[in-house]
């Protein structure tokens, strides 16, 4: 089992005991811009603190390399994914990110990467982009079938919520409803019960995370952003990693 304090201004703070789900999809349908890439960089840089952990870059728009690295020259994953691997150094967490720009060329490479990866991290994140049409469908549904947990990245309005629950087969599916930008508390509210009801019936888990304005200047001088977090925002990524890595 994986346990967190809640205490605030301590940054970067799980203590893991033992999980077995290694590997993890973020997911957001066919909706952009729900905030996925920034939880996918929270999460990751929140458990490298705590174990071996690889974030894979597997967007077309290279979302996560930038936050975290920059403008960052080739190779990439979609050309030679054990070449794309970079480390991310920071007070206190150690982080591989596998670099990426543009969409991949070959899935089933990647797939062979990871599976490789996954003798020598103890957890890796993959983080694809929106599935906008057929063709991003053919090439990322492979890397979530992999998957052991998909994490789920919706926001309160319809056509996020409507564009992303789904289920998965036997996999682990965990719901983020993510605030990226403010919405009333009214409209956070009515889309939380949605979610739960959906989650209830569906057998999954569901986290609210609030919008947290220091995570909008993320990027690779500003690191230092992360420790200026707030309490909520902090529970709620540890909540998120409680929920993915639990034994089933």
């Amino acid at each position: 089992m994986l346990y967190y304090p809640d205490t605030r201004r301590v940054k970067l703070k799980l203590v893991i005991i033992s999980f077995e789900i290694v590997l993890i999809v973020t997911f957001s349908g066919s909706k952009g811009g729900t905030g996925k890439t920034t939880l996918a960089v929270s999460l990751s840089v929140t458990a490298a603190a705590s174990v071996p952990t690889l974030l894979v870059d597997a967007s077309s728009e290279g979302g996560a390399t930038v936050y975290l690295l920059g403008d960052t020259p080739p190779p990439y994953l979609r050309d030679d994914p054990d070449a794309s691997l970079r480390e991310v150094e920071h007070d206190n967490f150690r982080l591989t990110v596998a670099v990426n720009r543009g969409p991949l060329r070959s899935p089933e490479r990647v797939i062979n990467a990871l599976r490789t990866w996954l003798q020598r991290y103890a957890l890796v994140v993959v983080d694809i982009p929106a599935l906008t049409d057929v063709d991003a469908v053919d090439r990322y549904l492979p890397l979530i079938l992999e998957a052991d947990s998909i994490l789920v990245v919706t926001e309160p309005n319809p056509a996020s919520v409507e564009g992303s629950l789904f289920t998965f087969a036997d996999k682990r599916v965990v719901v983020a409803l993510n605030c990226p930008r403010p919405y009333p508390k009214s409209v956070v509210d009515y889309y939380s019960k949605t979610v739960a009801y959906w989650c209830k019936k569906a057998g999954a888990d569901y986290v609210v995370v609030p919008y947290e304005p220091a995570v909008s200047r993320l990027g690779p001088g500003t690191l230092r952003v992360l420790n200026y977090t707030s309490g909520e925002f902090d529970a709620a990524i540890a909540k998120l990693a409680h929920l993915l890595l639990r034994k089933k």
